[in-house]
């Protein structure tokens, strides 16, 4: 029979995972990570929170979202590999961030359009409510 671990305060947990304390309560309150009590009312949390903690930085790494997340390891919780649903969601945040590439590439051409005119035009005739760099005639 092998030992338990004991459990780790909050602040150990975060020293161990290099999260902030905050962040940590946040989860914690949200159901993302499971804790216990010290007779003193502190949370205590078990060895398992670390790659509990690990997994939920890394899941928001890749763009999910807190409540993606909590589904996640829901259907973990219930016995269930959650890959399927996972490969999916994977898939679909891949096609929003090529989105976000292609209008961050429009982006890119029109600032640097109006810079170059604005290069080009260091002293402008500005009868604009605001400058005319910013008027959508400028090139």
């Amino acid at each position: 029979m092998t030992a338990q671990a004991a459990p780790l305060s909050i602040g150990h947990l975060a020293a161990e995972t290099g999260e902030g304390v905050k962040a940590l309560r946040y989860w914690t309150d949200l159901g993302l990570l499971k804790h216990g009590r010290t007779a003193s009312g502190y949370r205590t949390y078990s060895t398992e929170s670390v790659e509990r903690v690990q997994f939920i930085r890394s899941a928001q790494h890749v763009g999910f979202s807190l409540s993606e997340i909590a589904r996640i390891l829901r259907v973990r919780a219930d016995g269930h590999k959650p890959c399927a649903e996972v490969h999916e969601e994977l898939r679909v945040h891949l096609q929003a961030v090529r989105r976000q590439l292609t209008q961050l590439q429009a982006l890119k051409a029109e600032l640097a359009g109006r810079l170059a005119y604005a290069q080009t035009h260091p002293d402008p005739e500005c009868d604009s409510p605001g400058c005319v760099y910013l008027n959508p005639a400028v090139p």
